[in-house]
């Protein structure tokens, strides 16, 4: 084997040699170099025409397209542009008017806001090493080829791959190609290179190698920037964030709902933490805080944090496909206790004690109509007894009440009626049958309505009674209530604007608080003020303050809204994203995990709530009947009273007589 390999040396030393001598071999060489090279340019050519198959419009930056790109240019719309970086990137012309447009979060592109349609492409000719300059022009959506200058030698890789990276980090564009010397590069974001830590690899495209994209069910552990806060269905978990002072753990719905989405798309979750503007907001210079600011600056993949589904004035974040929805409802402080001495009156509502007195009156005006026709109908008969003796018997009448005029009779029959409904002692029956036929069916009803009252009664001190709680927004309006909240989206969430006057005077009564303490907590305290807050959140960490009676929920909600996940605008995960979270809303997973969370909620305040179930079991004691002892010996005094002032009509009005008595014995 030796001798064969002396052999192949002695071969190739003989050709370089006479290759060195022979200029004609040095052509030949050349020469298929040379055809090498248009062999890779025609391959180029080809890959471009397959990039670019799919696309309509084309804006050419800074060049004149070859003899490659032009072939592109049939049947397509194209626009031509030509400047520097800082010319393409720069702001809009000033207004007349600054103070109307505030300033943008990152620098203005005038080539999409000249009208660059989303998902359109781009030939930018330039130099590789300009390419973080022109950063404004790319879109995720979009397709771009930056053909390189012929004269410069070919890009490091290490160079190139690094400031396709930070296209996509900071712009979420992938879909950027480079042609330089004949080459054709792309970057694919969720390729890690053999040995390498990060993901991205920057990949050399050749005839028959597919080109990158997103992968649709298995990203390969691709790490996924995740950000998640405290809200309605994410709790800080105070166990583990007891043990790790340094990052806070949550759970709840949307953290189950990331967890199997991520299994699912088999990816890494990169934590991303929040900061204390939660949601965020926008500042008077157009910027955003919060979620949304790290959305607009492409620092967070997605948001696990349900986001009403509404306007945040934020052109660059986007909403998943909705998961659930909310209402938005407005709390106040829950009315007093009726006071024990007053729940006998508040056994019966007004209309009913009404009612009870219209009842009183009629019964009384057809008791005195029968009897009037009775004393009419009644044959006069002579002898012994008198016709109105013999009435008064009929009657059962008192001696008093036999020579009374008619009316002191009727306003008799009126009182002995109300004392007939309130099934009190009554002595003196009368004997005519119609009336006891009618006082049987009035017997009837005050049965009735006394068993009500005594089961009633034992109610009302068992069962604590409250005042009547503002039931409506109009009876919040006309209480005059201030409306604090701690989040400024409030603001522009819960009243709609220019929908009646209604609303309009309840927005203008909201204040923006920023406070350390809870709103709910200064409600129930101040008890002064109204606020807002989410439904849902009164059924899970806030359902204490229900249970507990110490605030009550306006049952009118003025706005219900359905809830997303927010991801950056035009995101190439989108729509891997929405089919997974449509499965898993589609499948009840969604509904299955808020029906947990409000279970698990409600045994961690079981004791509460059955201490205030156990409260509500009173045993009855005198100081509860006080208002019973009130009227007894109200009624004592008032008789006692009576019976003196009798005792002493009588005995003036028999001195008399009996001094007279006394003179005619002596006499």
């Amino acid at each position: 084997m030796r001798w064969i390999w002396a052999a192949v040396v002695v071969v190739v030393l003989a050709a370089a040699n006479l290759s060195a001598s022979d200029p004609s071999t040095t052509l030949s060489f050349e020469s298929l170099s040379l055809q090498q090279q248009q062999q890779e340019s025609d391959q180029s050519d080809a890959l471009i025409a397959t990039i670019f198959a799919t696309i309509n419009h084309l804006d050419i930056v800074n060049g004149v397209a070859g003899a490659a790109e032009t072939q592109l240019l049939h049947h397509r719309t194209v626009r031509w542009f030509d400047g520097e970086p800082a010319t393409l990137c720069s702001a809009p012309p000033a207004s007349e008017h600054p103070e109307c447009f505030a300033p943008p979060e990152r620098p203005t592109d005038r080539h999409q806001s000249d009208g660059a349609l989303a998902g359109a492409g781009l030939i930018l000719y330039g130099s590789v090493a300009e390419l973080d300059r022109y950063a404004c022009l790319f879109d995720p959506a979009g397709t771009y080829l930056l053909v390189d200058e012929p004269s410069r030698s070919s890009p490091e890789q290490a160079h190139l791959r690094r400031l396709l990276g930070t296209l996509w980090t900071t712009r979420g564009a992938y879909r950027v190609y480079v042609r330089a010397r004949g080459q054709l590069y792309g970057y694919d974001p969720f390729r890690r290179p053999a040995g390498a830590a990060e993901y991205g690899a920057l990949v050399q495209l050749e005839d028959g190698r597919p080109l990158p994209t997103v992968p649709q069910a298995d990203f390969g552990g691709y790490p996924l920037r995740i950000e998640v806060f405290r809200s309605v269905y994410s709790n800080p978990d105070e166990r583990a964030s007891a043990s790790k002072a340094d990052q806070i753990t949550y759970s709840g719905p949307d953290v189950m709902a990331r967890d199997v989405f991520c299994r699912a798309l088999n990816v890494t979750v990169m934590p991303v933490p929040a900061d204390r503007d939660l949601f965020g907001d926008r500042l008077p210079n157009g910027s955003f805080t919060g979620a949304l600011g790290r959305l607009v600056r492409r620092e967070a993949d997605i948001v696990f944090t349900g986001f009403f589904i509404k306007d945040y004035f934020a052109r660059d974040v986007e909403f998943t496909a909705g998961l659930y929805s909310d209402a938005v409802c407005c709390l106040v402080r829950k009315a007093s206790r009726i006071p024990e001495a007053l729940l006998p009156l508040y056994i019966f509502p007004g209309d009913i004690w009404a009612l009870l007195g219209v009842l009183g009156l009629a019964c009384a005006s057809v008791w005195a109509l029968l009897r009037w026709c009775v004393r009419h109908i009644k044959p006069p008969v002579g002898g012994l007894w008198s016709r109105r003796h013999r009435l008064a018997v009929l009657f059962n009448l008192p001696r008093s009440l036999r020579a009374a005029g008619p009316v002191r009779q009727t306003v008799q029959l009126y009182v002995d009626s109300f004392i007939l409904l309130v099934s009190a002692p009554y002595l003196r029956f009368t004997r005519s049958g119609v009336e006891r036929l009618f006082l049987t069916g009035l017997l009837l009803v005050s049965l009735i309505f006394v068993s009500l009252y005594t089961s009633g009664l034992a109610a009302v001190f068992v069962n604590p009674l409250y005042y009547p709680d503002i039931g409506t927004l109009q009876q919040l309006d006309e209480s005059g209530m201030a409306i604090p909240v701690k989040y400024r989206g409030f603001l522009d969430d819960v009243f709609a604007v220019n929908y009646s006057r209604l609303m309009d005077s309840l927005r203008g009564r909201m204040q923006h608080l920023p406070a350390k303490e809870s709103m709910l907590a200064r409600v129930a305290r101040l008890g002064n003020i109204a606020t807002v807050t989410r439904k849902t959140t009164l059924a899970l960490d806030n359902a204490i303050y229900l249970t507990t009676r110490q605030l009550h929920m306006v049952p009118e909600c003025p706005r219900t809204y359905n809830l997303a996940y927010v991801m950056p605008h035009r995101s190439a995960f989108g729509e891997q994203f929405n089919k997974v979270l449509l499965r898993m809303v589609g499948g009840g997973l969604v509904d299955h995990w808020i029906e947990e969370a409000r279970y698990g909620w409600t045994l961690r305040d079981w004791r509460v709530a059955r201490r205030m179930m156990e409260s509500n079991f009173k045993v009855l004691t005198v100081l509860d009947m006080q208002f019973a002892f009130y009227v007894l010996a109200i009624g004592l005094t008032v008789s006692v009273a009576v019976i003196g002032a009798e005792l002493v009509h009588f005995h003036r009005a028999h001195r008399g007589e009996g001094h007279g008595v006394n003179v005619l014995l002596r006499k």
